[in-house]
C-alpha cells in the first residue's frame, strides 16, 4: 500500500511538471505575439498589407475606407459580385480577435460548401498562413474549418444558418458577420442577436440584391441607405489609361473624392451601404472602354453584363439592388400602389358602412372575410369590402386583427358587426372556424351572461373550404355531410386560384371616374394621418411565396404553381372576395 502511494505521488508530481512545461511554452509563444492595433486601417498595414501577393490600397476603391472605420452596432452592406466584401469580411474577423484578446467573432454563411470555401481560402490561407504576423496567431495546425482558435485566447467561428441559426446558438460573441445574406434565413435573425445580449456586441450583414418583399429587403429598408456621391460626377473621365489598362496613382485620390449619403435619414437602426459594381473606377462601363481603354475582356462592361444576363440577376449580382422575383410575386410597390392614391381614405367604422349602404343601396355590394387563426402567432382577422359596381372599384372598408380570444365570443362580436354594417353576405373558414361558422349562422349564448343572440342565417354567411384543384377553382356543393354530422352547404375554393386572383386584382387598374391617371381597382384606404391603420399590411401581403419554385430542380419541371399558404390578414381579405362573386339572390346553403 505504501508502495503505491509513493507511486501514485511520484505520477502526480511527473503530470504536474508535464503539464506546467506546456503552460510555460504556450505562454512563451504568446509573449511572442505582436501587440496589433484595433484600428482597422492601421491594422491592415501592419498585420496584412498585401492580399493575394498585391500590395493593399483604397485608391481605386475609396469609399470602403469609411466602411472599415465605421464601428456602429448593425450594418447592412448590399452591392454586386466581387465588391471585395470577402476581404472586408476576412479582415475584420481577424482584426478583432487578433488585436483584443479573449473575445469571440464569428461568421455565418448559408451552406456548407461557402463556408469551406471562406474559411479555407479566404480566411485560413489567405489571411493567416500567407501573412507573416498573423501566422503566428493560430494555436493549432490550421485545418478545422469550423474553428480557428487564436493563442491570445480569442476564437474564430465559421458557422452556417441551418435550423433557424441554431449553430450560432450557444456562442457568446463580440461580433458576427452574416455573409451572402440573401440566401439566409433572415426571419430569424432575432436569434442571432440573442447571443450577444451580454457582450452587446456588433453585427454586420452582407450579400447582394435580392427579392422584392423577402425579409431581406425588409432589413435593407430598416437602414440608413447610403449611397455613395462622388465629388466631381464626371470622374470617369478624369481617369487616366496607358498601353496595359488604367493607371493606378496618386491622382486618383482626388478623382475619386466622394461621400457617403443616405437617403433614408429617418432610419437609424442599421447603417446601410449601397456597393453596385458601377462606383468601382477598375470596372468599363461600356463594351468599347473595356476594349480600347481598360484593354480587358468585354465579358467584363457593365453593358455586356446587362445585355447578356436576365434582368433579375443583371439587377442583383451587378447593380446590387431589389428586384420582382417571380418567387415572391407581390412587392412593396404593387402594395402601396393600392395605397398612396387613397391617402384621404381611412378605415370605416361599421356605423359608416351602414350609412353607406343607405344611400346607396344595391350599387354597392358589402362583403366580410373572416379567416380564423390557428396556433402561434396566427390571428382572427376580420375584413369587410364594398364593391362599388359603377365604377368597378373594390374598397377595403374595415379589417381587424382580432387577438386570442373564446370562439364564442368571436361569434357574439362577428354577428353584432354583421347588424352594425348591414353586410350583404360574409364568408369564414371552416377550416379552423368550423364551430365557429355554425354559430354565426344558428346564434348562440353569451358566454358569461347566457343571453341568447340570434343567428345571421346560412344564407348570410357561408362556410369555406380550402381545396386543390384548378380545373374547378371554386363550387358550391349543397348538403354536403360535415364533420358533425350535419348536413350544411359550403363553397369550396382553389387556393392557388384564388390567390392569383387576388395578385391580378392588386395589379388591375381603373380609370377614375373624373379623368385623370388610371388608378388601382383595389383601394386600400391610407389616410396620411392614419397610416398605422393599414401600414402593417404591406408585410402582410408581401409575404406570400411560390412554394413550388423553392422545389429541387430535378422536381420543378414536373411541378404546378403552388403558394405557400398567405397571412391570417390576406386570407379573410380572398374570403371576402368570394363573397362578392357570390350572388346574394341564392340561398343555396341550408343550416
Amino acid at each position: 500500500m505504501a508502495l503505491f502511494s509513493s507511486w501514485n505521488v511520484g505520477h502526480r508530481k511527473i503530470a504536474k511538471d508535464a503539464i506546467n512545461k506546456i503552460k510555460k511554452r504556450r505562454a512563451k509563444r504568446s509573449s511572442h505575439l505582436i501587440t496589433l492595433p484595433t484600428d482597422p486601417l492601421e491594422w491592415i498595414e501592419k498585420a496584412r498589407p498585401t492580399v493575394e501577393g498585391k500590395r493593399r490600397t483604397f485608391l481605386t476603391a475609396p469609399f470602403w475606407k469609411d466602411i472599415y472605420m465605421d464601428d456602429y452596432h448593425s450594418k447592412i452592406i448590399v452591392g454586386g459580385r466581387q465588391i471585395y466584401k470577402s476581404t472586408y469580411i476576412s479582415d475584420m474577423l481577424a482584426c478583432e480577435a487578433t488585436s483584443s484578446p479573449g473575445i469571440q467573432v464569428g461568421y455565418v454563411t448559408f451552406n456548407q460548401s461557402s463556408l469551406t470555401g471562406f474559411s479555407k481560402q479566404k480566411l485560413q490561407i489567405g489571411t493567416f498562413s500567407q501573412n507573416p504576423v498573423l501566422s503566428k496567431f493560430p494555436r493549432n495546425k490550421l485545418g478545422n474549418m469550423g474553428e480557428i482558435s487564436l493563442k491570445n485566447g480569442s476564437t474564430i467561428y465559421c458557422m452556417t444558418d441551418n435550423n433557424q441559426y441554431i449553430h450560432v446558438e450557444g456562442k457568446s460573441l463580440n461580433h458576427c458577420i452574416l455573409d451572402e445574406a440573401q440566401y439566409q434565413d433572415i426571419e430569424h435573425l432575432e436569434k442571432v442577436r440573442q447571443t450577444m445580449m451580454a457582450t452587446k456586441g456588433k453585427m454586420s450583414i452582407l450579400g447582394l440584391g435580392g427579392e422584392f418583399g423577402s425579409p431581406y429587403e425588409k432589413l435593407w429598408k430598416r437602414s440608413d441607405q447610403r449611397e455613395w456621391v462622388y465629388d466631381n460626377h464626371n470622374w470617369r473621365d478624369m481617369l487616366r489609361f496607358d498601353s496595359n489598362g488604367l493607371v493606378v496613382g496618386d491622382y486618383l485620390e482626388e478623382v475619386l473624392s466622394g461621400r457617403w449619403v443616405p437617403q433614408n435619414t429617418e432610419n437609424a437602426i442599421y447603417h446601410g451601404y449601397h456597393l453596385p459594381q458601377t462606383i468601382f473606377a477598375t470596372n468599363a462601363l461600356t463594351i468599347d472602354d473595356s476594349t480600347n481603354k481598360y484593354r480587358t475582356s468585354p465579358f467584363y462592361s457593365i453593358e455586356y453584363q446587362e445585355k447578356n444576363n436576365s434582368k433579375s440577376y443583371f439587377t442583383s449580382h451587378v447593380m446590387g439592388k431589389f428586384y420582382r422575383s417571380e418567387g415572391r410575386p407581390i412587392t412593396p410597390e404593387m402594395v402601396l400602389s393600392c395605397m398612396n392614391p387613397y391617402r384621404y381614405l381611412g378605415l370605416m367604422e361599421p356605423h359608416e358602412i351602414a350609412m353607406w349602404k343607405d344611400v346607396m343601396k344595391d350599387s354597392i355590394k358589402i362583403s366580410m372575410g373572416v379567416d380564423f387563426g390557428s396556433g402561434n402567432p396566427s390571428s382572427t382577422v376580420i375584413s369587410i369590402l364594398i364593391h362599388w359596381k359603377k365604377y368597378d372599384r373594390i374598397q377595403l372598408a374595415y379589417i381587424d386583427k382580432r387577438p386570442s380570444e373564446n370562439q364564442l365570443d368571436q361569434t357574439e362580436h362577428i354577428n353584432e358587426l354583421f347588424r352594425a354594417s348591414r353586410w350583404d353576405i360574409g364568408v369564414g373558414d371552416l377550416g379552423y372556424g368550423a364551430i365557429q361558422v355554425k354559430t354565426i349562422q344558428d346564434g348562440g349564448a353569451n358566454r358569461t351572461s347566457g343571453r341568447m343572440f340570434p343567428g345571421v342565417g346560412s344564407e348570410n354567411f357561408y362556410g369555406c373550404r380550402s381545396i386543390s384543384n384548378e380545373s374547378k377553382p371554386m363550387q358550391i356543393h349543397r348538403d354536403k355531410i360535415d364533420e358533425h354530422g350535419e348536413e350544411t352547404g359550403r363553397i369550396l375554393i382553389d387556393k392557388t386560384s384564388q390567390i392569383q386572383k387576388f395578385i391580378d386584382l392588386i395589379e388591375t387598374s381603373r380609370h377614375h371616374p373624373r379623368g385623370g391617371h388610371p388608378r388601382s381597382k383595389f383601394m386600400i384606404p391610407f389616410s396620411a394621418s392614419r397610416e398605422y391603420e393599414t401600414e402593417w399590411l404591406i408585410s402582410e401581403l408581401c409575404s406570400v411565396t411560390r412554394k413550388d419554385l423553392k422545389k429541387d430542380l430535378d422536381t420543378r419541371l414536373d411541378a404546378k404553381k403552388e403558394f405557400n399558404h398567405p397571412k391570417d390578414s390576406m386570407m379573410s381579405i380572398i374570403y371576402g372576395l368570394v363573397g362578392l362573386e357570390q350572388d346574394t339572390e341564392w340561398h343555396y346553403i341550408s343550416a
